[in-house]
């Protein structure tokens, strides 16, 4: 124990059991998940919290009929949306951080106080533009106001970011010959994959998770994402816990992967001034 004390002082060694005790607490929803994804119903009546042999991997087979089709129109909305938020707020950000021009400022911050706006207050003129462009049931009622919404926060973070990018870089471009459009693809597009990576993620969960818009939209099960359909598959599941935490992982690992790889370029990009007005 002395020696444990000279290593680690009291009041770290207290931060680090209170870490240890936050991370159990973090994790052991998602291990619980795990264990119960594997049994059958009179298996987690008996043994809710422990792991129960046989396990049932005919769950993954069922709950992956059932996901695939919510998965896969959560994928074409997720990709299209995040592509769009990346594609205008790049270019936006770098016009705004790199050019000098009347109204800068004032277009920035009208911009950026869109921001404050309550989602929940914007729903129902929503709602009322989508039906009468006739976009129920179709991804690109949710695609385009994602991408609406998804904008006015890239557009901050991205001109936050590319205002601190060295202008003798841009100068020297100019000087030899590179065009606008060379100078922002080769040189400010390249330099900013940190925050571009963040604002990626950032894009790819608040779609992915998003349970209202696709509520409200989709009405048509073929057409249903990720969020809405879980609801079908729960009512449809509700006593057989394997299949449907089953399904829970399934639609989860995604985003646990993509954030594993991409976790050290977001990490770079919010600490790299990105909040920086």
């Amino acid at each position: 124990m002395k020696g444990l004390s000279r290593r680690f002082p009291a009041g770290q060694l207290g931060l680090y059991l209170v870490l240890w005790i936050l991370l159990l607490l973090t994790v052991y929803p998602f291990i619980s998940m795990i264990f119960k994804s594997f049994k059958n119903f009179n298996q987690d009546t008996h043994n809710p919290w422990g792991i129960t042999l046989p396990f049932h991997f005919e769950n993954y087979t069922l709950a992956w009929e059932t996901v695939r089709p919510f998965m896969l129109n959560t994928v074409i909305v997720t990709a299209a949306a995040t592509l769009g938020i990346v594609i205008l707020s790049s270019i936006s950000g770098f016009v705004l951080a790199r050019f000098k021009f009347p109204l800068r400022e004032t277009i920035f911050y009208i911009i950026i106080s869109l921001m404050m706006i309550p989602g929940i207050l914007s729903l129902i003129p929503l709602f009322i533009l989508i039906r009468d462009l006739r976009l129920i049931d179709s991804s690109w009622g949710l695609i385009g106001p994602y991408i609406a919404g998804g904008v006015p926060f890239g557009i901050f973070l991205m001109r936050g970011f590319m205002e601190k990018l060295p202008g003798e870089l841009f100068e020297a471009a100019y000087i030899d010959g590179a065009s606008l459009f060379q100078s922002f693809m080769r040189i400010a597009v390249p330099l900013s994959r940190p925050i571009i990576t963040t604002l990626v993620i950032l894009n790819i969960l608040n779609t992915w998770n998003d349970i209202i818009l696709p509520s409200i939209v989709l009405t048509d099960d073929a057409k249903k994402t990720v969020a809405v359909g879980l609801l079908t598959f729960t009512s449809q599941y509700n006593e057989q816990v394997g299949p449907l935490f089953a399904g829970y992982i399934i639609t989860s690992l995604p985003l646990l992967l993509f954030f594993i790889v991409a976790s050290r370029q977001f990490i770079t990009g919010m600490t790299s001034g990105a909040v920086k007005l």
